[in-house]
């Protein structure tokens, strides 16, 4: 009765670690302006804040450029549809998970690559 108690708290805790470290992991994958957030914006802030399609607002386009406004971005995409300064302006609330990307870029200090 011993061992299979012993056998059972070994597997309970061996299956706990596995899945805190996997979890513990996963927050540490950096989310990056090329493969996560420039493809948000293209889709999201097309054609306001893109120069190549006309954009004349704050440019978003380029890594360099969309790094100077990547908490401003953060703050405007978080606010409340009826906010002052909600963005993206006229439409509709970026989702949860969206957010939850522009959030981990600042968070890890805005990377390119």
């Amino acid at each position: 009765m011993k061992k299979a108690l012993l056998i059972l708290t070994l597997m309970a805790v061996t299956f706990f670690m596995a899945c805190s470290k996997k979890a513990h992991m996963a927050k540490f994958i950096p989310t990056t302006y090329t493969i996560d957030v420039a493809p948000l914006i293209q889709a999201k802030c097309t054609p306001c804040h893109i120069p190549s399609r006309a954009g004349r607002k704050a440019d978003f386009e380029t890594y360099e450029s969309a790094k100077k406004y990547g908490t401003d971005m953060l703050v405007r995409i978080q606010l409340n549809p009826t906010d002052r300064g909600f963005m993206p302006f006229k439409h509709e609330k970026l989702t949860a998970e969206e957010i939850v990307i522009f959030k981990k870029w600042v968070d890890q200090g805005m990377l390119e690559k």
